[in-house]
């Protein structure tokens, strides 16, 4: 996992040093004229686990302008999610910040790019385990007033933690779609 982690570091850094340049705002939500853009959605996807074949993923998530940290260009988004697989006998339920660094592609239109942590809860057979996780995500969004669509891409590396004897971690990738209330 520690490989994992660095290559995923090392990754973003290369992709985005060029657009992180200039004067980052530290605490944006002191400014006056910040606006959190919060948008609330329920999300449905599929799950591949490496512990099993596919199945539904379903979840709620809840996105705003991040209130820490905000880069020279675009917008940093913090994408906190609750979620939930259940197939085939191995169930994980899903704990995830990610930040995302944002850019318009044009009116509505946003895309996004970010690691982030989770935590998530393994249960195989009877046996469970609580693992730390790492992940990388893509996210295309489409505002049209209050409405929210998305649709999102995210790959996610957890501890080896042993779930059950023989079993260890619960690696994952995620495609999902997403459609949510912007306040």
């Amino acid at each position: 996992m520690q490989r994992t982690a660095l290559s995923l570091l090392l990754g973003l850094l290369a992709v985005s040093s060029s657009a992180f340049a200039g004067d980052w705002q530290l605490l944006p939500v002191r400014d006056a004229d910040f606006k959190p853009e919060v948008t609330v959605s329920a999300v449905a996807g599929s799950l591949d686990p490496q512990h099993g074949g596919a199945g539904t993923y379903s979840g709620i998530e809840l996105a705003l302008n991040c209130l820490l940290l905000q880069p020279p260009s675009g917008v940093m988004r913090t994408h906190i999610s609750l979620g939930q697989f259940d197939h085939d006998g191995l169930k994980l339920t899903d704990f995830e910040i990610n930040p995302r660094w944002t850019v318009k592609l044009n009116q509505g239109l946003s895309f996004g790019v970010g690691p982030g942590v989770g935590l998530v809860n393994a249960e195989i057979a009877g046996h469970s385990a609580t693992l730390f996780a790492l992940q990388l995500g893509a996210d295309l969004d489409y505002r049209i007033g209050p409405l929210n669509l998305g649709l999102g891409a995210r790959w996610q590396a957890t501890e080896g933690k042993e779930i059950q004897p023989g079993r260890s971690g619960a690696d994952n990738a995620l495609v999902q779609a997403r459609i949510g209330y912007n306040f």
